[in-house]
């Protein structure tokens, strides 16, 4: 199962999109999330999602299945891209 996500995940979100991260763990051994439908996101989102990772490693993987251009162009400019994607 890929989780999609879409819209923006800002920091106006954040507490929403912990609860789905904390929701889509639970059990699991992997948790695949798609950024395709993602248009925006910020530091606060991404801080989350790395914090996530580096939580539940290595009993659970994190992982972002795919990203938008815009996604993308995002996580190069932070040099998180190999760390996400």
């Amino acid at each position: 199962m890929i989780y999609h996500l879409e819209g923006e995940l800002s920091i106006h979100e954040l507490d929403e999109f912990k609860a789905f991260l904390e929701e889509s763990v639970k059990d699991a051994r992997e948790v695949p999330i798609s950024l395709a439908k993602v248009r925006f996101i910020d530091t606060a989102a991404l801080q989350l999602l790395i914090a996530f990772k580096r939580r539940l490693e290595p009993e659970v993987k994190l992982r972002i299945a795919a990203v938008s251009a815009e996604i993308e162009d995002i996580l190069i400019l932070c040099g998180l891209k190999s760390a996400l994607v």
